[in-house]
């Protein structure tokens, strides 16, 4: 890259000028703290108007109203009076926070994200919840001491009920596990239930002789021995150490069919056998969707939708007609498949072969994983079924445009999507290949154990000599084990699948997963209660949200740059890299439509500065090639690379360091998309921008140490730009390492401040002769925080902007 035709001297700032700046720099600072000052002022008296008017008038009108009335009626009834005045606050509380609420949606339509610097801050809704709440402890400390009482008085039903044992305490314990002797349990038996349950457990599948091959690794107890039983209280289950030294300790569950006794011990009856083909699946597969289709919140209810221009109707018994029928619009339930297409092409619909399925389809004829995505619909009484390969026609690329589109609503509709997540091809199937394996499952009768039992209790041991550890993917970070336990997950068009599907039936190859908008369960028992990303994906693009105004632009921009963010993990492995936009397009769609926003090669049109602010993941290494075959995307947008990005406002806001301040500008964003689909492949794109530049140099530093493993070299590569104010050296984050080269000439623009710090994007020119630019990488400036206590940090902000000059620029 050619150095540009002008370079300033590279001398430090100092004299007559820099004390200008620092003057500039503090008048800047004393007018938004005069603002900001005269905007606190307002807020203090809008918020004692407030108090008044949600907390206090409402005790005093209807005081008034009552006591007129009946001038003895707060003495005689206050605490009726006390009842009618906390409903009353609540309600003005409500109504208080609905109308700011439908204002600051408003504000962000009109000013965008810079809102918030316009207005105060209590104004914000979510300030404004919590203000309300601090001035009007009314309904919820209410709610809070009735539950209180509630959970009072559940406990002392329970303690005169069931008397706590005083050596396990009945297992009902905030500890997360709980070691307990087997020799006192032992003891204990015949004064406790729960320790009836467990050394009935324990010596079901340790006798005091046992000789089976199983055991043999195991010590068998003898008199005196010591095994200590410890109580996972979130798994559910007691783990046997009998003194030998393991990697895992065998481990026992306990279970009751039917409504049981209410202790702490017993789980729900689980799929026994790691196969996905069972009975015992099947009743899973069927409880998750009647419990999510009429008792989740935030999923959709059962109704029947319009179903896709085509499908496959594959009847309800296993000898039903398979056929690819037309639907014209009819009203039904139907199921989706989420594939990957292997090596081989699967059976497909082609324009010489259309009429000939929509006659039958022969099931022998479909590949393993389409047979047995057929047979699960009939299992669960689904009569449809849209494949992506059987539902397109393949070679029209007429009917690609019409259909692909309409893939988001396809998927959003669908009652299920049955995801083949362990199959990395069409060949393998839903399920795991079977293998002759043992359960050790026994009965203990309730005769045996008496105090009042009436139902046998059923205990299971963990097989120590299987990998009995179960992995989920979102408790995973290594790429390289998800690609070969969950296939289907890292490819690039599932992603939208499983954000836009209202449920997801997911094949792994040990368990079934349910994945939908309200919770995520598998077989094993796994607790997944803990809030994701994922299920606020589901919930935020889902049309129950839109219905209910749940959505701001703000989360909408903030769940975008999350988005972007975990679909650069799986880009890469696109087969056609120009599907980088089409994979998405569903996802770009629904938000572009909730925005009322023009998409931007990924970047929404109204904040495309704020979404400039991402780079390249570090942990991906300097020297992996991360740049597309063939131009897809414009530098400016993170689809120009290939790897993993992260935004830097978003990242860092975990940590407190909030996006401040926005100092360019777009003065044109143009876009032109290949088709009529907006958020698809574009064919250009340019932005034109205004703000404050810089010059510097890079400068690249190679390294080599030893690894500490194997020896083996390994190179590392630092890139830094000496900035020409003050002749230092600054890290910055290229976005293709392997384009760099020492001693170019680049400009810094000047973009935001994040948690103190000025933010810059670095350019160079597209070419020598060329006035256009291309983005380079994203530059993290020195600490600019200004205080007036402190003169280090005028001087600092002043040497740091000394040199800059306003400039447009276009960005291609």
């Amino acid at each position: 890259m050619e150095p540009f035709d002008h370079i300033q001297d590279a001398y430090p700032p100092g004299g007559r000028h820099l004390a200008l700046s620092i003057a500039y720099e503090a008048s800047q600072e004393a007018f938004q703290l005069l603002v900001q000052a005269l905007s606190e002022s307002l807020s203090m008296a809008a918020s004692a108007l407030l108090f008044f008017i949600v907390a206090a008038a409402p005790w005093l009108v209807i005081g008034y109203l009552l006591i007129s009335m009946n001038p003895n009626f707060l003495e005689e009834h206050w605490y009726l009076s006390l009842l009618v005045c906390f409903l009353v606050i609540y309600t003005a509380k409500f109504l208080a926070s609905f109308v700011l609420g439908l204002f600051n949606r408003a504000a962000e339509r009109i000013w965008g994200r810079a809102y918030i610097r316009r207005i105060p801050r209590w104004l914000l809704t979510g300030q404004l919840r919590r203000a309300t709440r601090d001035l009007t402890w009314s309904m919820s400390q209410i709610e809070s001491a009735l539950k209180a009482i509630k959970r009072g008085l559940k406990s002392f039903k329970r303690t005169e009920k069931k008397p706590i044992c005083a050596l396990c305490h009945n297992l009902n314990t905030y500890h997360s596990e709980i070691s307990l002797s087997y020799a006192k349990v032992l003891q204990n038996r015949r004064n406790c239930a729960t320790c009836a349950i467990i050394s009935a457990g324990v010596r079901q599948f340790f006798p005091p002789k046992d000789t089976s091959d199983f055991f043999r690794s195991w010590r068998r107890y003898q008199r005196g021995d010591e095994i200590t039983l410890t109580w996972d209280r979130y798994a559910k289950t007691i783990k046997v150490e009998t003194g030998n030294v393991h990697t895992h300790w065998p481990s026992l569950s306990f279970y009751c069919f039917g409504k049981g006794p209410d202790l702490p011990i017993l789980s729900s009856p689980k799929a026994y056998v790691d196969d996905t083909r069972s009975e015992a699946s099947l009743h899973w597969m069927q409880s998750w969707i009647m419990k999510c289709t009429t008792e989740h919140e935030h999923c959709k209810k059962s109704e029947p939708q319009t179903l896709p221009d085509r499908v496959l109707d594959v009847g309800l018994s296993e000898d039903s007609t398979i056929q690819l029928v037309e639907t014209q619009n009819q009203l039904g339930y139907y199921a989706c498949l989420s594939h990957r297409w292997g090596s081989n092409q699967p059976l497909q619909t082609q324009k010489e072969n259309i009429e000939s399925l929509k006659s039958r389809i022969p099931m022998e004829a479909l590949p393993k994983t389409f047979q047995e995505a057929v047979s699960v619909c009939r299992r669960l009484s689904l009569r449809y079924i849209w494949i992506d390969t059987l539902c397109i026609v393949q070679d029209s690329s007429e009917d690609k445009q019409r259909q692909l589109p309409k893939m988001a609503s396809i998927y959003e509709n669908s009652l299920l999507t049955i995801a083949a997540t362990k199959s990395s091809g069409h060949q393998e199937g839903l399920h795991a290949e079977e293998e002759e394996e043992t359960v050790y499952l026994e009965c203990i009768p309730a005769s045996e154990l008496g105090h009042g039992l009436r139902n046998d209790i059923w205990v299971r041991l963990a097989d120590p000599n299987k990998r009995e550890i179960i992995n989920h993917w979102h408790e995973n970070t290594n790429a390289k084990e998800n690609e070969e336990e969950w296939p289907l997950l890292t490819r690039a068009w599932v992603f939208q699948e499983r954000l836009l599907s209202p449920r997801m039936l997911h094949f792994a190859k040990r368990e079934l997963v349910w994945e939908c908008r309200t919770c995520v369960s598998c077989d094993c028992g796994k607790d997944h209660d803990k809030p994701s990303d994922d299920l606020e994906f589901r919930r935020l693009v889902s049309s129950q949200s839109i219905k209910t105004s749940d959505v701001t632009p703000m989360q909408l921009r903030y769940l975008w740059y999350a988005i972007a963010q975990r679909y650069s993990h799986v880009m890469g492995n696109l087969t056609h890299e120009s599907d980088v936009f089409p994979a998405l397009s569903g996802l770009a769609s629904r938000i572009s439509g909730l925005l009322n926003d023009d998409y931007m090669a990924g970047l929404w049109r109204s904040n495309i500065v704020e979404g400039l602010l991402w780079t390249r993941d570090n942990k991906q290494g300097c020297m992996k090639d991360g740049k597309p075959k063939e131009w897809r995307a414009p530098s400016w947008s993170w689809a120009s690379i290939v790897g993993e990005i992260v935004y830097q406002h978003k990242a860092r806001s975990y940590f407190g360091s909030e996006l401040q301040e926005i100092y360019a500008n777009a003065v044109k964003v143009y876009c032109e998309p290949k088709d009529l689909e907006r958020t698809g492949e574009i064919s250009s794109a340019v932005l034109t921008l205004s703000g404050w530049t810089s010059l510097a140099t890079l400068r690249i530093r190679r390294t080599e140490r030893r690894s500490m493993w194997n020896d083996e070299p390994i190179i590392e590569i630092s890139h830094t730009l000496v900035r020409y104010h003050s002749g230092e050296g600054t890290s910055f984050f290229p976005d293709h390492p392997e384009d760099m080269i020492d001693g170019t000439v680049v400009l810094c623009m000047r973009l935001a401040k994040i948690g103190g710090h000025d933010w810059y994007m670095i350019l160079g020119k597209e070419s020598p002769t060329s006035t256009n630019y291309k983005r380079l990488g994203l530059l993290e400036g020195g600490d600019v925080t200004w205080s007036w206590f402190s003169p280090t940090t005028w001087r600092r902000r002043a040497e740091e902007r000394f040199h800059e000059e306003k400039k447009v620029l276009c960005v291609v």
